[in-house]
């Protein structure tokens, strides 16, 4: 009699144990997959891999600052083109962003400000959609005139393009220097807002 009083509450103590285990298997579940409309995409699988091919021709000659392409061999703007795609299908818009970073003049980075990159239009980083196809980024590189507050005050420049303390040392300093900067690609599921 003592058994049959205490078995109903056993089969109720387990019955929660195993609802709590499966609860919590299900929940685990869910938090490893996203639902994209009536698609189903569990993460955790091997990563797409983000592929790019180079298609500008290689750039040999002299970036000066617009206005000062005097000889042969300089130009104000240099421009890099990539292609961009994911080497596995895709069954969600992707967001690609591109973004440029560590410029340097020679081995310095103190008249990095004088390096301007656009990036699809976007000043220094492009976000956009990635979908199935290629995507063509291209990367714009100037270099901007050093101008100290004297040469603005006696060239009658608005005081707005002031960027150096003393633009004929900013020259010595990066003139013939190479411009060195890093672009980082790198793609993540689109939120929608």
């Amino acid at each position: 009699m003592f058994a049959k009083k205490y078995v109903p509450i056993i089969i109720i103590l387990m019955l929660l144990t195993a609802l709590g285990f499966t609860s919590s298997a299900a929940f685990a579940y869910w938090q490893d997959v996203s639902k994209v409309g009536n698609v189903v995409i569990r993460f955790g699988s091997p990563d797409a891999n983000l592929e790019y091919e180079i298609v500008h021709d290689e750039f040999e000659g002299e970036l000066v600052p617009e206005g000062y392409v005097f000889y042969e061999g300089e130009t104000d703007s240099i421009v890099f083109e990539y292609d961009v795609w994911l080497d596995r299908t895709l069954v969600q818009l992707m967001d690609l962003s591109v973004i440029a970073s560590d410029l340097k003049i020679g081995d310095s980075t103190e008249y990095n400000h004088l390096i301007d990159i656009t990036i699809n239009g976007s000043q220094m980083s492009y976000s956009g959609e990635l979908f199935n196809d290629r995507v063509r980024v291209q990367v714009t590189v100037r270099l901007i005139e050093p101008i100290d507050l004297e040469e603005a005050t006696n060239r009658e420049l608005d005081l707005s393009l002031v960027n150096v303390e003393d633009s004929q040392q900013a020259f010595e300093d990066i003139k013939g220097e190479t411009i060195s900067f890093k672009i980082s690609f790198s793609v993540s599921p689109r939120v929608e807002n």
